[in-house]
């Protein structure tokens, strides 16, 4: 006999099981930070190379606990990481991040290597309130980490948030361009850190009984 629709949890539903996943206080995540973030836009000089770069540090402060095992805690822990992007800024024939969708991985974090405690960081360069591709834009970060939980059931949770960017007086972004056309722009030291609000995006039962 089918259970009553009412029984189960919206969005979150497990596709064998139906158990109730693991609680996640969404109201009690603190945000995430931006520390340090910088671009580069190249000059058009013979010899030189016509990449434009963008690169910053997100951090998350928050360990998610969902249960104990007999080997310590199932957790998200926090993490902090680097992310980087390069593209081809020659004008007229350049990329555009912003146009191709792209989906970056994000490496050289403070967990890296640590049992996959890091999760998987990737981030999309979004459209800002109209500059350029280095003086204004947003950046889309997400975090997806997984757990094994006490009795074999696996966890996966997915985080976004989005951090705006912009150079000018009342922008978060300060920084100069030389004579060869070349422009150096990072954050602010009064803007700094930039505040990331994360939002769960998915929580899933990915394997096994994820119940607690």
């Amino acid at each position: 006999m089918l259970r009553p629709l009412a029984t189960f949890l919206p969005l979150l539903l497990l596709p064998a099981t139906h158990a109730a996943l693991p609680a996640i206080n969404t109201t009690a995540l603190l945000p995430w930070t931006i520390p340090h973030l910088g671009t580069h836009s190249p000059s058009g000089y013979p010899a030189n190379h016509p990449y434009s770069t963008l690169a910053f540090t997100v951090t998350d402060p928050n360990t998610i606990t969902l249960g104990t095992t007999r080997f310590g805690d199932a957790s998200f822990p926090a993490a902090s990481v680097n992310c980087s992007v390069a593209w081809l800024g020659y004008s007229g024939v350049g990329d555009n991040p912003r146009d191709g969708g792209w989906t970056t991985p994000c490496g050289g974090g403070t967990l890296d290597g640590v049992g996959g405690a890091q999760g998987r960081w990737t981030f999309r360069v979004v459209n800002g309130t109209g500059g350029g591709l280095t003086t204004d834009f947003g950046v889309v970060v997400a975090r997806e980490q997984a757990v094994i939980l006490a009795n074999g059931g696996v966890v996966r949770a997915k985080f976004e948030g989005t951090g705006l960017f912009r150079v000018g007086a009342d922008g978060n972004m300060g920084g100069s361009c030389g004579g060869s056309g070349v422009c150096n722009w990072g954050l602010k030291a009064e803007a700094a850190p930039v505040v990331v609000t994360p939002t769960l995006v998915e929580l899933k039962c990915v394997a096994g009984t994820c119940d607690v």
